[in-house]
């Protein structure tokens, strides 16, 4: 959450990429985002001169089936102060966890460790949880960065720092549990980071990772999961190749399709399966279906904005609301306000949308009122009481959900 002009920057294109990160092949740009808006963009007070969007490409690499965006922005823009996501604060992220416990429980039941090593710790909500089950518990996130005595739990050691910065020696053992959720999609070069991950565990190490998948984006029509911050986009097929590459072997994968269409992939040291056969996206599959993603968010937005003479809310304050509006063609000027049920959000808005956010209980009978549903990922939720509101009207941005 910002509350001054912090985001404007110099510099705000690190670079700019051709070739895939998995295999080196080239990538070809399949789907144009020109000035995509940034995500996490919560504010109490207005911003001046806010940095309101960069231009953006989805690549997608024909020979492993990778995606990843072109062009990468600078870390100080994306994860400053303004990024606040924190799993413990998500009912979707805790109940997400459970699915990755479970997955842990499947490939190595009733074990425990010496060592656990958590890749992108954020609010050490996962090494909790494995209080019980590794001597020592590592984490590494650079949202600590100087924050690292203000953790309760002072029997983890806590790196704030980016993993290529951290000295491995300082580990108390070899890790033979590496466990990261939902980071490697952030990372820039994620073959050197599991390749240098692999170099130093112990022999008979189990490593868990978790992506949002590229597969599960893909069928569910969920392009409004393209953005910003996630650099790659790990389809199974490409996630194998990495294992190829960086020396893993393949031990199982999960899908959590309530969760970004979350895969889970448990494996080892050791040669990949190639045997194993996945499906491979064709450009022209991708492009069929982010046609009719277009077609479904474009109609919400028409819907929208010919609505007259109504009380129109939304409903759930969602982190990626700028990337809904953006794919919507609106930026919620015909909202009231976002109702959420958290009343801490109460009060606040978006830097680069010209809403406020109210709490529920704020707000009386909604039998009146049209009632968009802002928070795609709860839709359910969000339905299910809707339900028992009864707003006159009930718009979804997406027929999939």
């Amino acid at each position: 959450m910002i509350e001054n002009n912090q985001l404007i920057m110099n510099k705000k294109i690190v670079e700019h990429r051709k070739y895939c990160v998995i295999c080196g092949q080239i990538a070809i740009p399949i789907i144009n985002l020109p000035n995509l808006p940034l995500t996490d963009s919560y504010a109490i007070s207005p911003v001046t001169n806010p940095l309101m969007g960069l231009d953006q490409n989805l690549l997608y690499c024909e020979s492993c089936g990778h995606g990843q965006l072109e062009s990468l922005i600078a870390p100080n823009i994306l994860y400053g102060t303004n990024y606040c996501f924190r799993t413990s604060d998500s009912s979707t992220a805790r109940k997400g966890t459970e699915f990755f416990i479970s997955v842990l429980n499947e490939v190595a039941p009733n074990r425990n460790f010496k060592c656990v090593l958590d890749l992108g710790c954020n609010d050490l909500f996962l090494l909790d949880l494995l209080k019980d089950r590794a001597a020592h518990r590592v984490g590494i996130d650079p949202v600590w960065t100087g924050r690292e005595n203000e953790r309760g739990d002072k029997s983890i050691e806590l790196f704030g720092m980016n993993f290529e910065d951290v000295d491995l020696s300082q580990f108390p053992e070899k890790p033979d549990l590496i466990v990261c959720r939902h980071t490697l999609e952030h990372i820039v070069n994620p073959v050197e980071v599991v390749k240098s991950l692999i170099n130093i565990a112990a022999k008979d190490a189990i490593f868990i990772f978790e992506v949002p998948g590229f597969d599960g984006l893909i069928q569910r029509y969920r392009f409004d999961q393209v953005f910003h911050q996630h650099a790659q986009y790990f389809s199974l097929a490409s996630f194998l190749k990495m294992l190829a590459v960086a020396g893993g072997r393949h031990l199982l994968h999960r899908y959590n399709f309530h969760d970004w269409g979350a895969m889970a992939v448990a494996f080892t040291k050791g040669a990949v399966d190639e045997s194993l056969g996945v499906k491979h996206w064709s450009i022209q599959d991708i492009a069929d279906r982010y046609g009719i993603f277009q077609i479904q968010m474009q109609t919400a937005g028409k819907l929208l904005k010919d609505i007259s003479n109504a009380t129109i809310y939304g409903y759930g304050a969602a982190q990626m609301l700028p990337v809904i509006g953006y794919h919507m063609n609106t930026d919620f000027r015909e909202l009231i306000s976002i109702i959420d049920d958290d009343e801490s959000k109460d009060g606040i808005g978006y830097w680069n949308l010209p809403v406020r956010v109210i709490s529920r209980k704020k707000i009386g009978s909604l039998d009146k009122s049209i009632v968009l549903i802002t928070a795609i990922d709860n839709i359910k939720p969000i339905i299910n009481k809707l339900l028992v509101d009864r707003p006159r009207q009930i718009l979804l941005p997406l027929s999939i959900f």
